[in-house]
């Protein structure tokens, strides 16, 4: 998680967002209080929900699951993260933090037919990665990187109730669960979702809730412009023709300097 102090939120700054957003006033509620719980809940459902929203890459990263074994073709993802496949994501075969070979995602009816083929390639069957073909004895070793996504982090709120020998005590709670980290880079997003979740359930703030729907998708359609004008366009599959038109009606190879992604055979025709 990027900890820039700047734009996170806590979890206590996070429920006063959401007051401010719904009344205009700068109120706190009682970290012990059901409607203090409620919104956390809120905010809670807004993490979730805006994961499934945009693939954003705040969530992914490489993770290393394990060494390629000659003559297996299979590996497996712990149940907390699962594979990401957005544009030209791959997996990478790496020697001493040296890329030695990709593996390129595909559908999982297409693995079979590529079995034969010397490049590599993979499919994803719940936590199993199913590789095209079974790794040889020059790949027997290499570290496999696998593109990931986790899941948001939920925030957790413990209620602690008095002590039974003091009829007067009051519940309390961790004044460090208060601090907890919304866990996304923009939280305004968030605390926006929130805000737009609890209206709907409180008879006071429901004829703003198309109001803030509004907002949310405003808000949501800026972040994701900003993230894809400064991503490139995923890439479309190449092929390495064979010939190359010239003046004179001649032809030379053209792999050389062919993107990764691109058929490996030769210019020959040959794989």
């Amino acid at each position: 998680m990027a900890d820039n102090p700047d734009v996170l939120l806590t979890l206590k700054e996070g429920v006063q967002e959401v007051l401010n957003i719904l009344t205009g006033l700068d109120l706190e509620y009682d970290p012990t209080l059901d409607r203090f719980r409620s919104i956390t809940s809120c905010i809670n459902r807004s993490l979730r929900t805006n994961a499934l929203d945009h693939e954003w890459s705040y969530y992914s990263s490489l993770e290393n699951i394990g060494l390629a074994v000659s003559g297996t073709r299979n590996a497996y993802l712990r149940g907390s993260v699962r594979p990401r496949l957005i544009g030209g994501d791959s997996i990478q075969l790496k020697a001493d933090d040296r890329t030695v070979l990709w593996a390129y995602s595909m559908v999982r009816d297409e693995n079979a037919k590529y079995e034969w083929r010397d490049g590599l390639w993979y499919t994803v069957v719940g936590s199993e990665i199913q590789f095209s073909r079974p790794f040889n004895l020059a790949e027997d070793g290499l570290d496999i990187w696998v593109p990931v996504m986790r899941e948001p982090r939920r925030i957790n709120l413990t209620i602690i109730p008095p002590a039974e020998d003091d009829p007067e005590g009051v519940a309390t709670i961790d004044p460090l669960e208060l601090e907890q980290k919304i866990d996304f880079d923009y939280p305004d997003i968030i605390i926006m979702r929130a805000a737009w979740e609890y209206a709907q359930s409180d008879p006071l703030y429901q004829p703003r809730v198309q109001t803030l729907e509004q907002r949310v998708k405003n808000m949501m359609y800026n972040l994701v412009e900003r993230d894809d004008s400064h991503t490139d366009a995923p890439f479309l599959n190449e092929w390495s023709l064979p010939i190359q038109s010239s003046v004179n009606g001649g032809s030379s190879p053209t792999v050389i300097g062919t993107h990764p992604h691109a058929d490996e055979r030769d210019w020959r025709g040959r794989y």
